[in-house]
């Protein structure tokens, strides 16, 4: 049984290089639109071991907790899709958009990892980690270096 049947589909949306983050339908405040725009801009830089060509992601809304989780379908280029998939912690419906960012972020980069590759990718090596520092969503690399997430792109 799947552990996702009784929550509500709240968000459907793609991403690409091309395109970047796509919503084709939500029920979500703005602030979880604004977050995945964000995340979609740091996709596009820092993978490690595979490039990912497409992401398509479900959010699914548990009523009886009030927690919303970013599934996340990821394929790698030269592979199939890999299932929807969701590891890591979810986010309140009405928190903002800082913390539902760096739920998505955590959400994502663990299904990036199951299909091989490793996201984002510091400068000093290994993973950047998504953490929430003075209530701003951040990635956190080895060497401390901190860079606020959905500008990766912008520090190349």
């Amino acid at each position: 049984m799947d552990p996702f049947d009784h929550r509500e589909q709240v968000l459907t949306a793609t991403w690409t290089p091309q395109d970047g983050a796509r919503v084709t339908f939500s029920d979500l405040p703005d602030p979880w639109l604004v977050a995945l725009g964000r995340l979609g801009r740091d996709l596009r830089v820092r993978q490690y071991g595979g490039d990912v060509e497409r992401i398509d992601w479900v959010a699914a809304y548990d009523p009886e907790g009030g927690w919303v989780w970013l599934l996340s379908s990821v394929t790698i280029a030269g592979h199939r899709p890999g299932g929807l998939g969701v590891s890591g912690m979810g986010a309140s419906v009405d928190d903002g958009e800082e913390k539902v960012l760096m739920s998505m972020a955590d959400l994502v980069q663990t299904e990036v990892a199951e299909v091989g590759t490793a996201w984002p990718w510091g400068h000093a090596g290994g993973f950047m980690n998504p953490r929430l520092i003075d209530d701003v969503a951040v990635w956190v690399g080895r060497d401390d270096q901190m860079l606020r997430i959905g500008d990766l792109a912008e520090n190349e």
